[in-house]
């Protein structure tokens, strides 16, 4: 009798230890909804925690890591199952940095195991099926040959310029910088905006967009210089943008003006013709971007760290 006692609860045992795993699980996961965008597009990236209980800690991470902008979270849905919950969350990710970027892995305290790290490649903006582009030519290798005529042109253009330089440092003869540009009380939104209403009343032609693009993209520089006091006219445009990136300004009108700056450069240096409508949104990106920078003249100079 006492063995078939002990049968029974060595049969109990084992059915139990079968079962209890699928009962109850606790998982962690993170999933994005695709590993590849173009510079200033966003991913989403979902974070899920089954079998949670009541008042667990949640994710913590900063706002940028790795290159990558922590830009939307959405609020914590809760499922519940039985005496447990489960827990999802969707957070939107960008880049404005080229290059193949890693979500690390995260981790919560009571689970065993983490997520998986998300490996996310950010390309620059694509041109290449754009009507009329023009694709870069390659460097084309030509015979070397010394021609001294050139060489003393040269040498002669050097020392002038060593020489005018020198001058320069001894005399400290001070750049004209576009302040002078302002009249009166004239704001530097209100400069940038008369400017720009003055570009679009000379009706360029379309074969023109190289020069509409270069003299848009020079009032936004101006703007800049005279609103935060800072040399935006010899920087690339991705210094420019690196140093905006840190600007209190919402993500979407940084992104749409960070758009229009690669369609300029893309207009400039690439020789894409773009149609009427896309130089409305580029003039709107552009509008906005210095609107909302202007209303933060208050407290700019507390909060803008150039880099």
């Amino acid at each position: 009798m006492n063995r078939k006692k002990l049968y029974r609860v060595y049969l109990s045992g084992l059915l139990l230890s079968c079962f209890a795993p699928n009962v109850f699980s606790q998982t962690i996961k993170a999933q994005a909804d695709r590993d590849r965008i173009f510079i200033g597009e966003q991913i989403k990236l979902t974070l899920s925690v089954e079998g949670g209980k009541a008042g667990m800690s949640w994710f913590k991470f900063p706002d940028s890591v790795n290159h990558l902008e922590i830009v939307g979270r959405s609020k914590i849905d809760t499922v519940l199952k039985g005496s447990y919950t489960n827990y999802y969350q969707t957070i939107a990710i960008t880049s404005f940095d080229s290059g193949r970027w890693e979500f690390p892995s995260l981790s919560l305290a009571g689970f065993g195991r983490s997520t998986t790290p998300i490996t996310i490649d950010v390309l620059p903006v694509d041109v290449s099926k754009m009507e009329d582009y023009n694709d870069i030519k390659d460097i084309e290798e030509v015979q070397r040959e010394t021609n001294w005529l050139i060489v003393g042109i040269i040498a002669a253009i050097t020392l002038l310029a060593i020489g005018m330089v020198y001058w320069l440092i001894i005399k400290k003869k001070k750049v004209v910088v576009p302040d002078t540009v302002l009249k009166g009380n004239q704001s530097p939104l209100e400069w940038a905006l008369s400017e720009i209403n003055k570009l679009n009343a000379q009706n360029l032609q379309q074969n023109d967009s190289k020069k509409y693009y270069s003299e848009l993209t020079g009032i936004g520089r101006t703007f800049f210089h005279l609103q935060l006091q800072e040399q935006f006219q010899q920087k690339t445009t991705d210094e420019w943008m690196i140093n905006l990136q840190s600007l209190p300004v919402d993500n979407d009108t940084k992104t749409a003006f960070f758009q229009f700056l690669r369609l300029a450069d893309t207009v400039k240096f690439a020789k894409y013709l773009p149609p009427e409508a896309e130089k409305e949104v580029s003039v709107d990106a552009i509008k906005q971007m210095l609107q909302k920078v202007s209303l933060l003249h208050s407290n700019i100079y507390s909060k803008y760290q150039p880099q």
